[in-house]
């Protein structure tokens, strides 16, 4: 009867445990908005990057680059694959190509440090933001 006992009070604590768990809330959840910030390619240019996320969840974006000449330059990301709690590795495309970004937001998600690359193991070169 105790054995009975004691597994029954195990598998109601397994079980409060994992519903607990699943129920903690994307620390992500909250990123849309504009960013504005900086990225480097060959010197330190404007950027605003924007983020959004539509009814059925699905996270997407873009961003403007503001080139020394004044030129703008228009781009998108997708493929948002979240890496940790606060970290998202995105794909970017551009007319200059395409790669990878990955980011890692304040709690908040009131700022973001980035690095970009054409590849997920050569994001290097510097993107960040600040929410307006």
């Amino acid at each position: 009867m105790m054995k009975k006992f004691t597994q029954c009070i195990l598998l109601c604590l397994i079980a409060l445990i994992s519903a607990c768990a699943t129920n903690q809330p994307n620390p992500l959840q909250n990123l849309s908005g504009i960013y504005v910030g900086q990225v480097t390619s060959v010197i330190n240019i404007p950027i605003k990057t924007e983020f959004s996320v539509s009814d059925k969840g699905v996270r997407f974006g873009q961003y403007v680059m503001t080139e020394r000449d004044g030129t703008q330059v228009s781009g998108t990301l997708d493929e948002f694959k979240q890496e940790g709690p606060y970290t998202l590795l995105v794909s970017w495309h551009d007319k200059y190509g395409n790669g990878k970004l990955r980011m890692l937001f304040s709690q908040q998600q009131r700022s973001f440090k980035g690095f970009w690359g054409h590849h997920a193991d050569s994001t290097l070169m510097r993107w960040d933001g600040v929410k307006e």
